[in-house]
């Protein structure tokens, strides 16, 4: 059996579904050769998702099974996944068994294993989880320093079994244990008392169930806090974060004199809380997707290991028998869980609560200069706070209303315009097309993609080589389209010159077709800036974009060890709008930078010296996107930030444009990004007239712009991992599809 796949059956397709998936993303070490179910509507889908057989009885198994995960209720939660374990056990068939199991059972399923030469094990993907590995490591670490005098933890009861051997691990024992009632508990919680490890416990138990939904409406998964004489280790969450709160000690200086500098007041300049690890944690989509299946592949590994006889498979069965035991214990003082029938889900958009807090704002004048720490997620969650601010009453229904309207204005003028040009119902060729309309050849690319999103969003289909129109539009709707987007647009998402200026350039797509209109004229009439500087600084995503950056930065530059001051590098700069909410934030906090101002046209740079002159630090220079650095003149490892504020969607490589970037930076620097991580129909009618035709992964998949799959891919290659992206998938301001993409090199 050494070095083959194990073949392995999957026993029920509920929580089974996740075994699936963690089985699927190991197909070097494992192959799925059935699923074991009662054969309901969703056993099947499963078994032809994994295009595997469905058995129904344990008696059609076939032979050549190593490994049965056997995810079924156990015997003591009125369920035959006990009895099936052992029979499959009797088989000579290796078995991970979900948890809870209860301790005489485990001791039945142990001993069988003995009888017939394998391995049995309980599976527990909770303790596997980043989040709670990164507790338990923290603990080890504190414990080792100072003993623990207080744990205090809280979980529904449906995962007690977890949260008991997540205690266990960071503790480094359960025994001696001892749990009680405690009298007098009201609401949905049940608190027990007693010691976990010999140390003093209070756990608090949400036991209530929906009978008809038993697997929701949890108050909450697992929360943990381990407190010792310096302060306090608390695991938030199942999925983070994990946290340390030093606890209070005023010292002589401070109680006697108000001297908060003096001897012994070190300690005061560590933050009250701090977080250990991402700031930003997965959301519940990722942590069911994602990361509950990795967990539950690192326990396949690890009992894949015992199997073939290779390190690291080893683990004691004692220490669960004892967890079991301490479970019964636990359940048997709460008692059966009361009954709530008929919960509903009541979600609540966070970005309510953060606008909130970001109402708050700072009381100036009190803290003075704050110490933060340079890490990847302590910068971007002070730029999340503070881009908050510039979102208020901002909802996710009047962002989609508005982009559905203004994805309708564009298709509309778009097909007015190939309608005018012969495109009907008869069908016409690209080469017709673009003939009929005079099209320059510089822009012969862009005609192909709007006929692309035409045929994928319906109003026009192909046949071949023909495309056809299958509805006509008149200029009276198109007009009415447009009216209905300005609607939406102004006042809360911005002012009304971008829909003016997108609706401009609307009305002369002919002329921007053929070359006759200059697409930069219409951005900056009369060589003027006013129309850009309004569209890059005072729409809602530019607002936010620009905030989050600058809050970045100073976050950065707060921490930057002297005596260098921190350089920047900002590439295709062009109006200067990140540019100023990057200063200004530096500024306020009393902070300087070596700041170089770059960009390919010299048209930008004369306005920039003279619109920036207060702040002497900043530096003017051309840059070119499209080729490499060190053939402009730029040093590697020049940089401890690069800003590309809306300019990399121009360039013909993006990754090699990204590669050259990430060598300017040194160990440690940070490249903030903000571009489209969606097709905009409005850009296709506006900048793309300006922009040359991609050579990179867009070309592959005929889009204008990289998702942010293709972003991270991007920045991947170039040798960043170490990314994270605003605004979250679930901000109102993501139907948008503008992004941040915060990116840290590795620090050596």
């Amino acid at each position: 059996m050494n070095g083959r796949r194990l073949r392995v059956i999957v026993c029920g397709t509920t929580f089974g579904q996740f075994y699936l998936s963690a089985l699927a993303a190991l197909p070097d070490e494992f192959e799925i050769i059935g699923v074991l179910a009662k054969g309901s509507r969703r056993s099947v889908e499963c078994a032809e998702r994994y295009a595997v057989p469905l058995f129904t009885d344990p008696e059609e198994l076939p032979d050549q099974i190593d490994l049965a995960c056997v995810v079924l209720r156990s015997g003591v939660m009125g369920g035959a996944g006990t009895d099936l374990a052992l029979r499959l056990l009797r088989r000579g068939i290796y078995v991970m068994q979900e948890q809870p199991v209860h301790h005489d059972d485990l001791v039945a399923c142990l001993r069988e294993a003995r009888r017939q030469g394998v391995h049995f094990r309980v599976g527990d993907l909770y303790a596997r989880l980043p989040a709670v590995r990164r507790f338990a490591a923290a603990a080890r670490a504190l414990l080792a320093r100072q003993p623990a005098v207080h744990v205090d933890a809280a979980c529904s009861v449906q995962v007690a079994f977890p949260l008991l051997h997540i205690l266990g691990d960071a503790l480094g024992a359960v025994r001696p244990w001892r749990v009680a009632a405690a009298d007098g508990a009201d609401g949905p919680f049940s608190v027990l008392t007693g010691q976990i490890g010999g140390v003093p416990l209070t756990l608090r138990v949400h036991n209530q169930v929906d009978p008809a939904d038993p697997d929701n409406h949890l108050h909450l998964l697992h929360q943990a806090t381990i407190g010792t004489a310096g302060g306090r280790l608390t695991l938030c969450d199942t999925h983070g974060p994990v946290t340390w709160s030093p606890r209070l000690h005023i010292p002589d200086a401070a109680k006697n004199h108000f001297d908060f500098t003096g001897p012994g007041t070190d300690h005061l300049g560590d933050p009250s809380t701090t977080v250990l690890g991402p700031s930003q944690q997965p959301g519940y989509r990722q942590a069911l997707g994602e990361l509950w299946p990795a967990a539950i592949g690192g326990d396949l590994l690890a009992l894949r290991a015992a199997i073939l006889g290779e390190l690291g498979g080893e683990r004691p069965d004692q220490y669960h028998l004892t967890l079991c035991r301490m479970w019964q214990d636990v359940t048997s003082q709460l008692g059966y869980p009361a009954l709530r029938p008929q919960q509903v889900h009541q979600p609540v958009a966070v970005g309510d609560l953060t606008a909130a807090v970001a109402a708050v704002g700072e009381e100036r004048g009190l803290t003075g200069r704050q110490h933060t720490p340079a890490s990847l997620y302590g910068a971007v969650a002070q730029a999340v706070t503070s881009a908050e601010a510039q979102v208020r009453g901002v909802t996710a229904d009047h962002v989609e209303a508005f982009v559905k309207r203004l994805d309708e204005a564009v298709l509309s003028s778009v097909l007015l315009t190939l309608q005018a040009q012969g495109l009907d119902e008869s069908g016409r060729s690209i080469p017709e097309i673009l003939t009929a309309g005079r099209v320059a050849p510089v822009h012969h690319w862009l005609i192909e993609r709007w006929l692309q999103e035409l045929v994928e969003r319906g109003p026009v289909e192909r046949e071949g080589e023909l495309f056809r129109s299958t509805r006509t539009v008149g200029e009276a709707a198109t007009s009415r389209a447009w009216d209905l987007a300005a609607e939406s647009w102004t006042g809360r998402l911005g002012p009304p010159e971008l829909i003016d200026y997108l609706r401009s350039n609307a009305e002369r797509l002919p002329q921007l077709m053929t070359g006759e209109q200059q697409a930069a004229l219409l951005l900056f009439p009369e060589g003027r800036s006013a129309l850009a500087d309004s569209v890059y600084r005072d729409t809602v995503t530019a607002r936010y974009l620009n905030t989050a950056v600058a809050a970045t930065v100073r976050a950065v530059a707060a921490v930057h060890p002297g005596p260098r001051p921190l350089r920047i590098l900002e590439a295709g700069a062009g109006t200067g709008a990140t540019t100023e909410a990057v200063t200004a934030a530096l500024a306020e906090g009393g902070l300087k930078a070596d700041y170089l101002f770059t960009d390919v046209s010299k048209f930008f740079l004369a306005p920039a010296r003279e619109r920036f002159a207060r702040h002497p630090w900043i530096r003017f220079d051309l840059f070119d996107i499209d080729r490499a650095p060190r053939a402009q003149g730029y040093a590697s490892g020049s940089a401890d930030i690069v800003i590309a504020a809306g300019v990399l969607n121009n360039a013909r490589d993006t990754a090699a444009t990204v590669r050259g970037l990430v060598e300017l930076l040194v160990p440690g620097g940070w490249l903030l990004i903000t571009e489209p991580a969606r097709e905009h129909l409005e850009i296709l009618i506006s900048q793309a007239f300006m922009m040359t035709a991609p050579e990179d992964a867009r070309l592959d998949s005929g889009t204008t712009f990289l998702s942010r799959r293709q972003w991270l891919d991007v920045l991947g290659d170039a040798g960043i991992d170490n990314v994270l992206t605003l605004p979250g998938e679930d901000h109102p301001l993501a139907p948008l599809g503008q992004r941040l993409f915060a990116a840290r090199t590795s620090p050596c």
